[in-house]
């Protein structure tokens, strides 16, 4: 696009305020020139879109038209290349559709050939054999393919068999112990093992009575401690005494009633054995006696001491 170029001028305002033909329509021609510019310059750039006020003047007016006719004839010849790019595809994309419609048609040529050639059993063994690459997913079409892909299908088949019959026995058992849990369950929750009402109320009641006889185990600890302190030496020493006599005494008795049990039904003078373990007994209750009353002295805060 052609545009006239704007001659300097020192035209002030007040003059092309008045009335003239030529001016009116100068001004008109800028007025549209401005309108092209300000809508070329929205399609280019959204915001913002007009020239500031300031800069409106003839200079800037040229620049700017110079840039739009320039763009324009850009877009012209880009517009040409898309469509000479566009009018490529196309026929490349006519031109592998016509390759592939004949490769197929050529395929589908020799695959009519290779059919009407066959005998029946060729014709069978020829689909058997590419039904089978077709089940098998084999990229290959050989005989040692196939039966290889067969093979290992058949491994996987026979594992996965085994690990299926091992799952069932494990489900089976796991069923079993279920079957068990919920039975000792229900067992658990029966009458017999259901608490009694009143179980936390004599729980409390043992707690404090157990938290009283500790109170009064302390206390007879503390007593006896207290009255052991006021026993004379030699009482202790005699209740000692008295003690092991009685262990002496009752394993002589223990010795002799081992011996009365050996021979027994066979003794000569079975009196006098009994008169000696009856001596014995005698003996070991009185030391008995003795040690017992010796005991409820020094318990007793010594009262039995001047007994010996």
């Amino acid at each position: 696009m052609d545009h006239p170029s704007f001659p300097a001028t020192t035209t002030t305002p007040l003059e092309y305020s008045l009335f003239s033909p030529s001016k009116a329509a100068e001004q008109q021609r800028l007025a549209k020139d401005w309108t092209y510019i300000h809508s070329f310059l929205r399609k280019k750039y959204p915001a913002p879109s007009r020239v500031p006020k300031f800069e409106e003047n003839e200079e800037t007016l040229i620049a700017l038209l110079a840039l739009a006719a320039a763009n324009e004839k850009a877009d012209e010849g880009w517009s040409g290349v898309c469509r000479v790019e566009e009018m490529a595809l196309r026929e490349l994309e006519e031109e592998e559709e016509r390759k592939k419609q004949d490769t197929n048609n050529i395929n589908t040529t020799i695959l009519n050939n290779l059919q009407s050639s066959l005998s029946k059993p060729g014709t069978s063994d020829l689909l058997t054999h590419a039904t089978a690459s077709i089940s098998l997913t084999s990229p290959s079409t050989s005989p040692t393919s196939l039966a290889t892909h067969l093979l290992n299908l058949t491994t996987s088949l026979f594992s996965l068999t085994q690990q299926f019959s091992q799952t069932t026995s494990l489900q089976t058992s796991l069923q079993s112990q279920s079957s068990h849990l919920q039975s000792d369950l229900r067992t658990l929750t029966s009458a017999p093992f259901t608490p009694e009402p009143n179980l936390p109320k004599r729980t409390s009641e043992t707690l404090r009575q157990t938290k009283l006889l500790k109170a009064k185990i302390a206390e007879y600890d503390e007593r006896l401690r207290n009255s052991s302190s006021s026993i004379p030496e030699p009482l202790l020493m005699e209740v000692e005494q008295a003690g092991k006599a009685a262990e002496v005494l009752m394993q002589r008795l223990a010795d002799v009633e081992g011996k009365i049990a050996i021979y027994e039904g066979v003794s000569p003078e079975p009196r006098e054995v009994r008169r000696q373990m009856q001596d014995l007994r005698r003996e070991l209750e009185m030391w008995v006696r003795r040690r017992d009353e010796l005991f409820e002295g020094l318990v007793g805060g010594g009262g039995g001491g001047g007994r010996r």
